[in-house]
Protein backbone atom coordinates (compact mmCIF):
# COMPACT_ATOMS: atom_id res chain seq x y z
CA UNK A 1 0.00 0.00 0.00
CA UNK A 2 1.20 3.04 -1.28
CA UNK A 3 1.72 5.81 2.25
CA UNK A 4 1.19 8.95 0.42
CA UNK A 5 -2.64 7.87 -0.55
CA UNK A 6 -4.51 7.51 1.70
CA UNK A 7 -8.65 6.58 0.96
CA UNK A 8 -11.16 8.20 2.98
CA UNK A 9 -14.20 6.64 3.96
CA UNK A 10 -16.86 9.15 2.79
CA UNK A 11 -18.58 7.28 -0.03
CA UNK A 12 -21.69 9.04 -1.41
CA UNK A 13 -24.25 8.99 -4.19
CA UNK A 14 -24.54 12.01 -6.57
CA UNK A 15 -28.30 11.66 -7.56
CA UNK A 16 -27.23 14.33 -10.83
CA UNK A 17 -24.63 12.15 -11.96
CA UNK A 18 -25.74 8.49 -11.16
CA UNK A 19 -22.47 7.93 -9.88
CA UNK A 20 -20.87 6.75 -6.20
CA UNK A 21 -18.38 9.36 -5.07
CA UNK A 22 -15.59 8.87 -2.18
CA UNK A 23 -12.04 10.63 -1.84
CA UNK A 24 -8.59 9.94 -1.36
CA UNK A 25 -5.90 12.14 -0.62
CA UNK A 26 -3.01 12.08 -2.48
CA UNK A 27 -0.16 13.81 -0.66
CA UNK A 28 -2.17 16.15 0.63
CA UNK A 29 -4.33 16.94 -2.25
CA UNK A 30 -7.96 15.11 -2.10
CA UNK A 31 -9.17 13.55 -5.07
CA UNK A 32 -12.39 12.48 -6.30
CA UNK A 33 -13.11 8.73 -7.33
CA UNK A 34 -16.14 7.94 -9.50
CA UNK A 35 -17.89 4.83 -10.25
CA UNK A 36 -20.70 5.20 -12.55
CA UNK A 37 -23.39 3.00 -11.91
CA UNK A 38 -27.35 2.13 -13.07
CA UNK A 39 -28.00 0.90 -9.74
CA UNK A 40 -30.52 2.69 -7.68
CA UNK A 41 -28.57 4.54 -4.35
CA UNK A 42 -29.06 1.50 -1.72
CA UNK A 43 -28.08 -1.07 -4.47
CA UNK A 44 -25.29 1.19 -5.25
CA UNK A 45 -23.95 1.74 -1.81
CA UNK A 46 -24.48 -2.33 -0.72
CA UNK A 47 -22.92 -3.06 -3.56
CA UNK A 48 -19.79 -0.43 -2.60
CA UNK A 49 -19.22 -1.93 1.15
CA UNK A 50 -19.39 -5.71 -0.55
CA UNK A 51 -16.74 -4.60 -3.03
CA UNK A 52 -14.85 -1.43 -0.54
CA UNK A 53 -11.17 -3.06 -0.76
CA UNK A 54 -11.59 -3.82 -4.71
CA UNK A 55 -12.61 -0.32 -4.96
CA UNK A 56 -9.89 1.27 -3.27
CA UNK A 57 -7.50 -0.99 -4.89
CA UNK A 58 -8.78 -0.25 -8.08
CA UNK A 59 -8.21 3.53 -7.07
CA UNK A 60 -4.97 3.72 -5.57
CA UNK A 61 -3.33 2.02 -8.65
CA UNK A 62 -5.37 4.16 -11.07
CA UNK A 63 -4.05 6.77 -9.06
CA UNK A 64 -0.16 5.50 -8.55
CA UNK A 65 -0.58 5.69 -12.59
CA UNK A 66 -2.23 9.33 -12.69
CA UNK A 67 -4.65 7.81 -14.56
CA UNK A 68 -6.81 11.14 -14.23
CA UNK A 69 -9.74 12.63 -16.46
CA UNK A 70 -9.74 15.63 -17.46
CA UNK A 71 -11.78 17.07 -14.13
CA UNK A 72 -9.20 15.88 -12.76
CA UNK A 73 -10.58 12.70 -11.07
CA UNK A 74 -10.48 9.10 -11.00
CA UNK A 75 -12.82 6.84 -12.96
CA UNK A 76 -13.03 3.68 -11.58
CA UNK A 77 -14.30 0.12 -13.42
CA UNK A 78 -17.52 -0.77 -11.91
CA UNK A 79 -17.18 -4.30 -10.66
Amino acid sequence: MNQQILINDDIHYDETRQCLIFTAMVSGMLVSCVIATSLTKEQAITHFKAHQFDYEMQAEQLIEEETYSAQGEIELVQL
